[in-house]
């Protein structure tokens, strides 16, 4: 209990507060984001739930790629839904709600979508909460879930240190400095974290036996090698997209 008091108020009072100064101005990381969007394919009207909302960097790419989608975005910090509400694109479109990943307070079946980037690796039953996003999510729609591939440490840092130099966007040499302190200060962010217990790693193959079962179909594995993440997309068994 103490364990995840700490936790959280870190969340709230220091990583939270700095994410979007760090990782969120990364180029690999917005990528990463454009990514998820893309393969998540809203369209239309559709309801979209956001698991782990964070501070918000997946709404302007969902409400880019479509302008009609309803989102709603949960997290348990309320400091990174206060930040996540300066990007909400229109309050009669979205809403920010406080809520636990575990325990989604939805009825069966209402979403038609279902996004959770970077989550999974931060909870303490991870396939409790996947369980709960695939409940509320309706037969025949499709979800996007990221899951740890590699237990974090080093590497990670110096894979993120290394994107920041590697900064695609320009051979501007302010521009690539920003990039590496924004990468220093990630890995910094990162750092007390490691501390975490964490769930076991996965294999590509574990995920599909562990995701299967629960009633999905068509899924598709990919994996970040910077974020060291399985980007998981399926649909859940029993209706149309």
């Amino acid at each position: 209990m103490l364990r995840a008091r700490l936790l959280r108020g870190y969340f709230d009072r220091v990583y939270n507060p700095l994410y979007d100064a760090s990782t969120g101005r990364l180029t690999r990381y917005r990528q990463a984001q454009e990514r998820v969007a893309a393969i998540l394919d809203a369209r239309g009207s559709h309801n979209v739930l956001c698991v782990g909302l964070g501070t918000g960097n997946e709404l302007k790419h969902l409400f880019a790629r479509a302008p009609g989608v309803r989102i709603v975005g949960v997290d348990y910090s309320p400091n990174a839904l206060r930040l996540a509400a300066r990007r909400s694109h229109s309050s009669s479109r979205s809403s920010l709600l406080l809520m636990d990943a575990h325990t989604l307070a939805f009825r069966d079946g209402c979403f038609d979508r279902v996004l959770s980037y970077h989550l999974t690796d931060f909870l303490p039953a991870p396939l409790a909460a996947t369980e709960e996003m695939l409940r509320v999510l309706r037969p025949g729609g499709r979800f996007v879930m990221s899951f740890p591939s590699e237990t974090e440490g080093l590497g990670l840092g110096i894979a993120l240190f290394r994107q920041g130099f590697e900064n695609p966007s320009t051979g501007n040499q302010a521009r690539r400095l920003r990039g590496a302190l924004a990468a220093m200060l990630a890995g910094l962010l990162y750092s007390p974290l490691m501390l975490r217990r964490v769930p076991a790693p996965m294999s590509q193959s574990a995920l599909g036996e562990l995701l299967r079962p629960l009633g999905v179909s068509d899924l598709s594995i990919e994996t970040d090698p910077v974020y060291r993440d399985h980007i998981v997309t399926g649909t859940k068994l029993g209706g149309q997209q």
